[in-house]
């Protein structure tokens, strides 16, 4: 059997639930052997419970023993659900717990209990939420929203029911609470962003996005990069790494790709789930050969970077916007705190509409010198409660289907002329002429829209970008409309620019060293640039893989082609 190391940039884990461990040593030995035949596995979470699955003490502390002996490093692992015998009567969506229930309470409350007895470390599968709505629950609510009553009562879970027995039973326990990936959703079922990270001891990042064209979920697959970073932003140093795994993924691409995009967003440890799903999968050789390649490009990589986007904690509005605008190529920064940093751009959404003060805050951060870039539904939202002080547009209610764009003004027309492949309809903006100025409209007739527009305040720019009725219409934008949004978005460090096509992913670090990668179905071309008396290099000084010297343009910058074939990735820096 191949000796078990350590990829040098990240540690390997593998997710084990309360019923995939349950054969003999025996055949645990054969099917680890599997594992370690293809993947660098340092880790195994073990899991004590899960609904109606719970293992004893005693066969938690001989599976420690069995993996311990073979070098492999054990934490504990629990899934907060029940059995239906638990709250008869009332149906609970995914076995979730009712915590207003005292025999659940005092059920749960025992499975944390015994995996703190075994070990130093556990972490909590993403079903760590309440959705019962029984009579308890709705006499405890009384007159909050149920995201009210759900926030409080998950935070006093978190303290009451994990904390303080894990402590009693293990004072040197480390509870790990793993967020899951829906997080435009947290707030509804109780998921408190605010006050658990404070509460825990270390938090995890789902970064599961399976194949959004099935999924119920539909994440776009940039969220597996996304809120990874949000989430190194919520506690820095905190976030012990990312959690993915084979469901619903209809191609082995997109199963590798969340790989991929994890360890673009710098996690410290990739778990997969779980080890049943995977124990005889191809999905475990492929990501072995797929995990050695991005050992090599993380160690190359520095802190990512990108134009920031202000996400507060329990913001909806625009959902997974910034992930459809992010596969344009353009590289996100979350985080939960208003930026101060005006070196980078600032994307508002919709979503930054629950900071009651967010005003306040842009106008510091233009007077400040920053540049934002606002979209359709924050003006929407915030009409009468602010927007006006940035901006002449104001919605009309009206919606128009459009198929041409321009770019820029020469006198009184424009410069650029191009066509979408389809028809893309946008909610229609009204403005004042002078007042508020163009960079792209869409066209019909002898009718123009906003698309992207700008006004100035105090030393800073304001730009407000329409959304597309369909955020993932923005893909089928022409290729120099998506290069105008992606420079607007772009901070002005980079030593880079590209142009070209959407559904891209672009990957960059404060180093110079970044990753691009194709999102779209089939190959497509870039054209990076970069500086006078600099060139486009690989990471360790090479040629640049798939890259081409096509030119110079006039401002003597270097200009290189770069084709990628579908969920292929190439790494490059600027020397």
């Amino acid at each position: 059997m191949t000796a078990s190391t350590s990829y040098d940039s990240f540690k390997l884990a593998v997710y084990c639930t309360a019923g995939c461990l349950n054969e003999s040593f025996d055949r645990l030995e054969e099917e680890l052997a599997f594992f370690r035949k293809h993947l660098k596995l340092s880790k195994v979470y073990i899991e004590n419970h899960r609904g109606d699955v719970c293992l004893s003490r005693e066969r938690l502390l001989a599976l420690k023993a069995f993996f311990e002996e073979r070098g492999i490093e054990t934490a504990g692992g629990i899934t907060p659900t029940l059995g239906d015998s638990y709250r008869p009567g009332y149906e609970r969506l995914f076995g979730g717990i009712c915590y207003t229930d005292e025999a659940s309470r005092a059920k749960f409350r025992e499975a944390v209990e015994t995996a703190a007895s075994v070990f130093d470390e556990v972490i909590f599968d993403d079903f760590f939420f309440t959705n019962c709505g029984c009579d308890d629950c709705l006499a405890r609510k009384g007159d909050r929203s149920w995201e009210e009553f759900r926030l409080e009562l998950m935070a006093e879970v978190s303290e009451n029911l994990i904390m303080k027995p894990a402590r009693a039973v293990n004072p040197n326990s480390r509870m790990v609470i793993k967020y899951p990936n829906w997080n435009e959703a947290y707030q509804a079922s109780g998921y408190n962003t605010e006050k658990q990270p404070g509460i825990f001891d270390s938090l995890y990042t789902g970064t599961e996005t399976r194949d959004p064209a099935i999924s119920q979920q539909h994440i776009p697959r940039y969220a597996s990069y996304s809120l990874l970073r949000w989430m190194d932003n919520l506690a820095p140093g905190r976030n012990g790494g990312a959690w993915f795994d084979n469901l619903d993924c209809t191609y082995l691409d997109y199963y590798l790709e969340q790989a991929n995009l994890s360890v673009f967003g710098r996690a410290k440890e990739l778990t997969l789930f779980c080890y049943s799903l995977l124990k005889d999968s191809a999905h475990v050789p492929a990501l072995g050969f797929q995990l050695g390649k991005l050992d090599e490009v993380a160690a190359a990589l520095g802190r990512p970077v990108g134009a920031w986007v202000y996400e507060p904690h329990h913001a909806r509005g625009e959902d997974h916007l910034y992930d459809y605008l992010g596969m344009l190529g353009i590289s996100f920064e979350l985080t939960p705190h208003f930026p101060t940093d005006t070196s980078a751009p600032l994307l508002i959404t919709k979503n930054a509409a629950r900071d009651e003060a967010v005003i306040g805050k842009m106008k510091e951060y233009l007077r400040s010198g920053g540049r934002i870039v606002m979209t359709s539904g924050f003006v929407e939202e915030m009409a009468g409660r602010g927007a006006e002080e940035f901006t002449t547009l104001r919605p009309t209610g009206k919606k128009l289907e459009v198929g041409q764009f321009a770019i820029d003004t020469n006198s009184c027309t424009f410069n650029e002329f191009s066509f979408s492949a389809e028809p893309v309809s946008f909610p229609v903006l009204d403005y004042s002429t002078n007042g508020t100025w163009q960079t792209v409209v869409a066209l019909r007739g002898h009718n123009n829209i906003p698309v992207l527009m700008y006004d100035n305040y105090g030393k800073g720019k304001i730009h407000t970008l329409v959304i597309p009725d369909d955020y993932a219409d923005l893909w089928k934008l022409p290729e120099n409309v998506v290069t105008r949004i992606r420079k607007t978005l772009s901070p002005a460090a980079l030593p880079f620019a590209i142009e070209g096509p959407g559904q891209a992913g672009l990957f960059p670090s404060d180093n110079g060293a970044f990753v691009l990668e194709n999102f779209a179905p089939i190959p497509q071309r870039w054209r990076i640039s970069v500086p006078e008396g600099r060139e486009l290099r690989a990471p360790d000084g090479g040629a640049p893989s798939g890259a081409v010297r096509v030119g110079t343009a006039a401002d003597g910058s270097a200009v290189y082609e770069v084709r990628l074939s579908p969920s292929r990735f190439a790494a490059y820096a600027v020397r």
